[in-house]
């Protein structure tokens, strides 16, 4: 089961912001009691068994906005049960707080279920959440953090000096089981393995079914364009032809030059010369193609100089490339065929006897082993000693080198079979295959011009959003000025790191949405894109590789014009934003935030430059975290269920507690202990 949610926002009376402010900060605020957090007596958020977080946010008047009052909650199971369950628990401190609203029932807590209709209609849900800990409840992550805390106990008593302790790390996890867990009936529980949500257990088959359906819109899109030309699948397998016959010319001239200085090589050669050409050629196009790559790929590991202008023909060239490796496998099958009919005809002999066949398959083993080591040592260099980025590249050229000659190789092992085939059956056989060669070239070059379609259309696309950070320098001013204001924007951030919030915090934002149709739709679009991949692809702790969300979400609010932003994590404020910058997570902070802007002093700031949406932006740090700041609003009440606990903790208590009744290895079981 996933965390649910709740979002809702009310209107504020105008003149009574001050003083619901100040009911908040005496009355629903917790307070610390050692690592716990000692709740209010109006506000018993504790006593709610399935709640994660809440907290407490007042959004000022800003112009066209009245003031508003935001309560947000992660809880286990429906939202029904858990309103039901917080108007039980704090049914007079959710009145006194709603009196402070415009549209709040007059009946109050006389009618109960007025109120919490009341509440569920002005929930306005969430575009985006992520959950750090997805399918674990509040009792289970405080249970197997009890848990832990006893396996450690366990273990620190009985490795003192003195104790005879098992030889191998299985009989301390046979004790752990005994003692720990079967000996205690509160621990009795962890002997079943914990639920896990259907989306992290089929995690690679929604990738695949992606990939899939990825695949199928490329070559829709491919045979519309293609149909647009007339190209027919036979018409453009044509056209693929006529471009092997194309490029076979260039394999003629390097296959002439290669037999002038070998002529030995003529003598072993069964293939038809029109495909060894096409062969050779597409060889050469494609090592052309990954030096290229490897050359862009090379230019920085520098993430702050990642453009797109470098990006974007790396990822046409890498595109290219895996074209051409299944062009040069359906050449390499068309050679196979080729040679199983070349230099046989009916009722003509086997060329070679049945020993010869057998020693040189001895032979073509023996090349397979020796390109196969030497493939492997190439993988196991870099491990052994990171490589500078020339001879990187040089490693990963030679490893695709090495890949292809085995296939090569094995192609040539399997034509030394297919000779002693019949010919009746080879003929057979060669007629599937071509079948096949046939559709996979076609379907892949319908693939290959979906995809060149989509980047054309890309293109454009990111040429038109250039054009509106341009225009934006313009329109807004830079958000450096606004390192300036930190002193004025302490009040929003007094509670970081300090009382209840010393293990965790919590960061409520605010930010209007730039005008135009096109800002809004980006906005939305990539909303919509985090939240599919927070679901199905960053459900194992970490989003875009921050391991410190605990719980997050973005609503668009006022009709779609302005961003709220709530957000519950662990560590402090600076290191948080850090892993913004450094990390992958910076393209989609950029793709949400550069398209926001913030006010002050009746001035407008726009978020860090970014370009073509995706780079730059956030990673010039002191403005982005100026803006940050001042898109920040004060938290005025907030609540964990486990303050101490990072992400890292919780999802390594839930492996601890899944693990202890696997089969494990020694080293497996090692594993465990070192990383208590």
């Amino acid at each position: 089961m996933n965390p649910n949610y709740t979002t809702i926002i009310t209107p504020l009376d105008p003149g009574r912001v001050d003083a619901c402010r100040k009911y908040l900060r005496d009355n629903a605020e917790p307070r610390l009691a050692g690592d716990l957090i000692e709740c209010r007596p109006l506000f018993r958020f504790d006593k709610i068994a399935g709640l994660h977080f809440c907290s407490f946010v007042i959004l000022d008047e800003d112009g066209e906005f009245a003031p508003s009052l935001v309560f947000e909650a992660t809880f286990d199971g429906s939202r029904e049960d858990f309103l039901d369950e917080l108007l039980e628990v704090a049914s007079e401190g959710m009145h006194e707080v709603y009196r402070h609203c415009t549209d709040y029932p007059f009946s109050g807590p006389a009618a109960p279920r007025l109120i919490e209709e009341y509440l569920a209609n002005h929930d306005v849900g969430a575009n985006t959440f992520f959950s750090g800990s997805p399918g674990r409840t509040v009792g289970q992550i405080l249970g197997e953090n009890l848990l832990r805390r006893d396996i450690l106990t366990f273990l620190s008593k009985r490795c003192q000096p003195g104790n005879a302790i098992p030889a191998r790390p299985a009989g301390f996890l046979d004790e752990v089981r005994r003692h720990v867990i079967r000996g205690r009936d509160d621990n009795r529980w962890a002997e079943q393995a914990a639920p896990v949500p259907w989306e992290i257990r089929q995690r690679s088959g929604i990738v695949a079914a992606a990939i899939i359906a990825a695949f199928v819109a490329v070559c829709a899109t491919g045979i519309a364009v293609g149909a647009l030309f007339g190209w027919g699948p036979f018409v453009l397998y044509g056209h693929i032809v006529r471009a092997f016959e194309q490029v076979s010319h260039i394999g003629a001239s390097i296959s002439n030059f290669m037999v002038s200085r070998f002529p030995w090589i003529a003598s072993h050669i069964t293939i038809e010369p029109a495909i060894l050409h096409i062969l050779i050629a597409l060889t050469g196009v494609w090592l052309i193609v990954r030096v290229f790559e490897l050359f862009l790929t090379s230019w920085t590991k520098n993430p702050h100089d990642q453009l797109f202008i470098n990006r974007f023909p790396l990822q046409i060239a890498v595109i290219v490339r895996y074209a051409l490796i299944v062009f040069l496998v359906g050449s390499v099958v068309l050679a196979i065929i080729s040679g199983m009919t070349a230099a046989r005809s009916a009722g003509n002999a086997v060329q070679y006897g049945f020993w010869s066949i057998v020693w040189r398959l001895i032979v073509v083993g023996l090349i397979l082993a020796v390109l196969n080591y030497s493939a492997t040592s190439l993988k196991l260099a870099v491990q052994i000693r990171p490589y500078s980025a020339v001879r990187e590249n040089v490693r990963r050229l030679l490893l695709d080198l090495l890949t292809f000659a085995m296939v090569v190789v094995t192609a040539v092992g399997v034509l030394l079979v297919a000779r002693h085939i019949p010919f009746a059956v080879s003929e057979q056989i060669a007629t599937i295959a071509r079948s096949i060669v046939f559709a996979i070239l076609v379907t892949v070059a319908y693939g290959l011009i979906g995809i060149l379609a989509f980047y054309a259309i890309g293109l454009l696309i990111f040429g038109l959003i250039r054009a509106l950070e341009v225009s934006d320098k313009r329109n807004f001013s830079e958000p450096a000025e606004l390192i300036a204001r930190a002193r004025e924007n302490a009040r929003k951030y007094a509670r970081e790191e300090g009382g209840i919030n010393r293990y965790q915090n919590h960061l409520a934002s605010i930010t209007t949405v730039k005008p135009g149709f096109i800002r809004c739709w980006l906005l939305r679009l990539a909303l919509f894109v985090i939240n599919l991949l927070s679901r199905f692809w960053f459900n194992r702790g970490e989003l875009g590789g921050i391991p410190t969300i605990l719980s997050a979400r973005w609503v668009m609010i006022d009709g779609g014009k302005r961003l709220l932003f709530l957000d519950n994590y662990g560590g402090a404020w600076e290191s948080y934003l850090n892993e913004f910058i450094d990390l992958a997570a910076v393209k989609g902070l950029n793709a949400i935030w550069s398209n926001t802007f913030v006010s002050a002093d009746g001035k407008s700031y726009g978020f860090p430059a970014s370009k073509f949406l995706f780079w730059k932006g956030a990673q010039a740090e002191q403005p982005f975290k100026a803006y940050v700041r001042q898109s920040q609003v004060e938290t005025i009440a907030w609540y964990s269920a486990y303050p101490t606990l990072s992400v890292i903790n919780i999802n390594a208590s839930t492996e601890l507690r899944q693990s202890l009744f696997e089969p494990l290895s020694d080293g497996d079981i090692d594993a465990i202990f070192r990383s208590l």
